[in-house]
């Protein structure tokens, strides 16, 4: 996949006002907020070294994240990885024998571009490919 470099690390949460204070005590500080209405779900970013943690609350109680919150509990959903040409990284991935849940990217937080791999095919990590905006 190139110069893939890990982007952040995904965290299920019941509740972000309760999550977020947690990570406070830790040093770990919001940089930003976001609803993602297309995807029933709210986001927090913390700035972590040169990644940083994305705490995902489920918007409502349909939709896969409510289904994985409500099966697994909170905790870690997803492995992100930033990639410099998405559409490359998850044809390389497909090609590997992975198999792909967005056959194309999709729009994600923060005006970037994403596709999800499976967990069946990634040792049963859901990964995430992220393509930022260019400047």
């Amino acid at each position: 996949m190139g110069n893939a470099r890990l982007a952040h690390l995904g965290v299920i949460v019941h509740r972000l006002d309760t999550a977020e204070p947690f990570y406070a005590r830790l040093g770990l500080s919001p940089a930003r907020r976001e609803s993602l209405d297309r995807e029933r779900v709210r986001v927090t970013f913390l700035p972590v070294a040169n990644a940083e943690i994305e705490l995902l609350e489920p918007a409502g109680p349909e939709g896969p994240l409510s289904r994985f919150l409500a099966a697994r509990g909170e905790g870690i959903h997803h492995i992100a990885f930033e990639v410099d040409d998405i559409e490359r990284a998850l044809a390389i991935a497909v090609a590997s024998g992975m198999r792909a849940i967005d056959q194309v990217p999709r729009p994600g937080a923060h005006g970037t571009r994403v596709a999800f791999l499976h967990p069946g095919s990634a040792h049963g990590i859901l990964l995430e490919l992220v393509e930022r905006p260019q400047p």
